[in-house]
């Protein structure tokens, strides 16, 4: 069964999947690396240079592609990739079908804000400034992440390593 990890912008998906992969001595998988491949640019580039569409649709791609993979994984998805083309519905298939577990990071947004201030790598997704960004992301996805997700783990007051055994433990509590 993969573990996935799912959340907004700098809530820890990518560095708590790296330690909870190793914790669990599987494969880590960043779907921005594999959606990077498939669109062949990376995110701040095709936002810039195709548009958010552009990366959505190869989003998809990368979680079909990484969801039909044999090897239990620990998958950190992008922030929206919830919101991509047919993404909700394949993340919902692999968790009823028993392929995935399905876990959400969650953070103040005041955290995620200094979390991802100064990464030139993270495109703004508006035109608003930060606080209001976050907090129009938290309204717009929050909801749908809540649906996706069969625990949320706040990182807001936890190391690193504190919440790579909170999503280790999301996969004994079967």
């Amino acid at each position: 069964m993969h573990l996935i990890l799912i959340g907004l912008r700098g809530s820890g998906k990518t560095t708590a999947g790296r330690a909870a992969a190793v914790l669990l001595s599987r494969p880590f998988v960043d779907l921005d690396d594999v959606t990077q491949a498939v669109c062949g640019m990376t995110a701040k580039t095709c936002f810039e240079t195709a548009g958010e569409t552009a990366w959505r649709a190869a989003e998809s791609t990368a979680l079909d592609r990484t969801l039909a993979s044999t090897d239990p994984s620990v998958i950190a998805l992008g922030g929206g990739t919830p919101t991509a083309p047919g993404a909700f519905e394949l993340l919902e298939a692999a968790q009823d079908g028993g392929r995935a577990r399905i876990v959400r990071l969650h953070a103040a947004t005041d955290d995620l804000i200094a979390r991802i201030a100064g990464d030139a790598g993270r495109p703004p997704l508006t035109a608003l400034d930060p606080l209001e960004e976050m907090t129009a992301m938290e309204k717009a996805r929050g909801p749908m992440l809540a649906r996706l997700a069969t625990a949320t783990i706040d990182t807001s007051d936890r190391s690193i390593e504190q919440v790579a055994e909170a999503v280790v433990g999301q996969l004994a509590s079967d």
